[in-house]
């Protein structure tokens, strides 16, 4: 986050979050459906 502050120019680090933290929360997101995805495909072969 520090960088893309930087980047952009923004006074704090606060702004910056404030505008893309949202971008950080959707690639949650999606790593957590990648992981569900890989655990249930190994439960579903163990039975």
């Amino acid at each position: 986050m520090k960088i893309i502050q930087v980047w952009l120019g923004h006074s704090n680090m606060s702004t910056t979050a404030d505008i893309y933290s949202h971008l950080d929360a959707n690639a949650k997101c999606e790593a957590g459906k990648a992981i569900e995805s890989v655990l249930s495909i190994n439960t579903e072969s163990e039975d």
